[in-house]
């Protein structure tokens, strides 16, 4: 059996709800305001089945004080049931209520010319003519017209008839993996406690789920699903549903929030939207307040990003609103003015942002590229413009609008173009955009360290540090791993610096030179050169002349008699000497050879060393800490 949902709407007072009376047998209008006034106040809901079809219809209110109701509950449905007074003609909410189909994406259009016992034939032909002009200003054509009276029975099989083909040609919705439903009703029954009600949005719901409510964050559990008033095991996309929830009461519950499946929707007052302005809307300036109309809520939206919103205009703007909201790509959403009140467009949701976001120019850049491509662009877009991105199957969906079944092939697209590339064992990919910016900033940095200090080569964690602005460290480590390949820099152990003549070695010394570092990486109780040669079977004369070299660039340091020490090993020292003279300001030799782990025959030059460099000054027979000392510790480590 098929399912679809139809949304009534129209003017006020022009018949929707004895229309809907006449199909269903049920009188929406259940609240006493509703009774009294003899108008639609809030949403009502009915269903009725016609052969192989159930069709939920939603009674949606029609003055123009209630169009956020309307809005709550014509968001989700399938096909649009206008219904058009013979006797009143077409009217201002006829306008807008067909405006509002239109910009939500509704295709399947339907015209119930009510009242047709209060006009004339001629009235009722000149109606049609008015309509078809009108309809066609919205981009509905072919949109059939019935007939129907509900007070004189006339019509009704025939509208049910034509509900019934266009149910038959609706396309099947996308379903999603994760579920979301819109609240946009929400009671208490005796016995049950609290049940929440909407049209299911995405994914399935079945009794015992764990879900989430969007605004509060509680976590509900399913104790039972109805769908018109059916208890059944599970509901799905498209169905108006009924869940009896444990875990919340009622009043903490409101129209506009939304239940979803955990820990894969998020929440964010940041989105970017392209609108498509109505051509009869006023110009507005912005940044402007608007009310935003999205799922089953409303709130205030600052929307900005340009200049000027024109009539017929459609623009990417940065939406920034009063309340955090769920939202999806390609979702559709509307804009009003909040004086004097009127729909200004419609906007389909681009993307969900990060709240940190406050580059605008580069925001609508993003926004236009999104808007204007396929999923395997938005992927490369995205990447581009986060520098990395772990496109795991939510984000995927949620952020690209690509299904499951779809996002292999996706990724693999975007990896085929070379735009993109995918981490070392990882599922991360990164843009080879920002791996050229990260290497543009590192080959600077290391430039402006070597004209500023002299001394052209830096410890490589510290270089990582210093890029993270720009991306993880993996990221900036395979920045400077490309750097290194391509010959834009040189690395010799832990240290690396822009490649110039001064620090050049042919592959066969940079080989070897590695090797003879590498003795001395961590190493307190380092090897003098004969050890090295004899180590490395390399001649003396080669040990020498490279090592030389390692001193030169600052990678080992000299501290007298031939004994070498690497720098990284050197500040480790030093550290310690900075712990010990926190709480001794006089230290032996032998407590710090203790601290250093190493011999007297290691000790005795290294804190010679550090007398000549001034990092200790030596006081008889104790050692007291020396000016430069700072220079040296952790903290001030390039």
């Amino acid at each position: 059996m098929s399912y679809s949902i139809v949304g009534v709407i129209g003017h006020i007072d022009h018949g929707k709800t004895s229309l809907v009376a006449a199909l269903t047998g049920v009188d929406t209008d259940t609240h006493p305001e509703e009774k009294r006034r003899g108008i639609t106040i809030d949403l009502g809901f009915a269903s009725f089945t016609e052969g192989d079809h159930q069709f939920a219809l939603i009674d949606a209110p029609g003055h123009q004080k209630y169009v956020g109701n309307l809005l709550a509950g014509v968001s989700g449905i399938d096909i649009g049931l206008l219904v058009v007074a013979c006797d009143q003609g077409i009217q201002e909410q006829t306008l807008e209520h067909a405006s509002i189909l239109q910009m939500l994406g509704v295709r399947r259009l339907m015209v119930a010319l009510s009242r047709i016992d209060l006009a004339t034939s001629e009235a009722q032909a000149e109606l049609r003519e008015d309509l078809e002009l009108f309809m066609d200003d919205f981009g509905f054509t072919d949109v059939p017209m019935v007939p129907v009276s509900p007070v004189k029975n006339l019509g009704i099989d025939e509208l049910k008839t034509q509900l019934c083909d266009f149910a038959d040609s609706l396309e099947e919705r996308s379903t999603g993996d994760y579920f979301r439903m819109p609240v946009d009703r929400v009671f208490s029954m005796p016995g049950r406690g609290c049940v929440i009600a909407g049209t299911v949005w995405s994914g399935t719901v079945q009794n015992g789920d764990n879900l989430e409510l969007a605004n509060s964050g509680e976590l509900v559990r399913i104790r039972e699903v109805e769908v018109h008033g059916e208890a059944v095991p599970s509901s799905k996309v498209g169905h108006r549903t009924a869940l009896n929830v444990t875990g919340v009461s009622a009043n903490a519950v409101q129209r506009g929030d939304e239940l979803i499946q955990p820990d894969v929707f998020r929440k964010s007052r940041h989105l970017l939207v392209e609108i498509k302005t109505f051509k009869d809307s006023p110009e507005i300036k912005c940044p402007a307040t608007l009310q935003l109309h999205i799922a089953a809520t409303a709130c205030s939206a600052r929307i900005a990003g340009l200049r000027r919103l024109q009539p017929s205009q459609s623009s990417v703007v940065v939406v920034e609103t009063d309340n955090p909201v769920v939202a999806t790509f390609g979702q559709k959403c509307l804009f009003r003015l909040p004086y004097p009140v009127g729909t200004v467009g419609g906007g389909t949701v681009l993307a969900t942002l990060d709240g940190g976001t406050k580059r605008s120019r580069k925001l609508i850049e993003l926004g236009e590229k999104i808007a204007m491509s396929n999923a395997t662009e938005r992927l490369i877009a995205w990447t581009d413009f986060l520098g990395e991105v772990e496109p795991t199957s939510s984000w995927c969906e949620l952020q690209l609008g690509s299904p499951t079944p779809e996002q292999k092939t996706v990724i693999a697209q975007a990896l085929e173009t070379g735009s993109v590339i995918r981490l070392a064992n990882s599922p991360r990919l990164v843009s080879t955009a920002t791996i050229d910016r990260i290497k543009r900033h590192i080959t600077e940095l290391l430039t402006r360290r070597a004209e500023e200090s002299h001394d052209a080569w830096s410890v490589e964690e510290s270089v990582v540090q210093q890029a993270k602005a720009f991306g993880s460290a993996e990221l900036i480590r395979l920045s400077l791993k490309s750097l290194i390949d391509t010959g834009g820099l040189v690395r010799l152990g832990r240290m690396v610096a822009v490649a110039s003549d001064e620090n050049s070695l042919s592959k066969r010394q940079q080989a070897r030179m590695e090797q003879i570092v590498k003795l001395f990486d961590g190493n307190r109780s380092p090897p003098t050169t004969k050890d090295i040669a004899a180590k490395l079977d390399l001649t003396l004369d080669t040990v020498t002349s490279l090592s030389r070299f390692a001193v030169q660039t600052g990678i080992l340091l000299d501290t007298g008699n031939g004994l070498l020490v690497s720098n990284q090993v050197f500040r480790e020292l030093c550290d310690e000497l900075n712990d010990l003279f926190a709480t001794n300001s006089e230290l032996p030799v032998a407590d710090i050879r203790d601290r250093w782990q190493v011999t007297r025959k290691h000790a005795i030059p290294f804190l010679e060393f550090c007398d000549r460099m001034n990092v200790t000054n030596r006081k008889e027979n104790v050692r007291i800490a020396g000016s430069a000392l700072g220079q040296f510790v952790s903290e001030s480590l390039p």
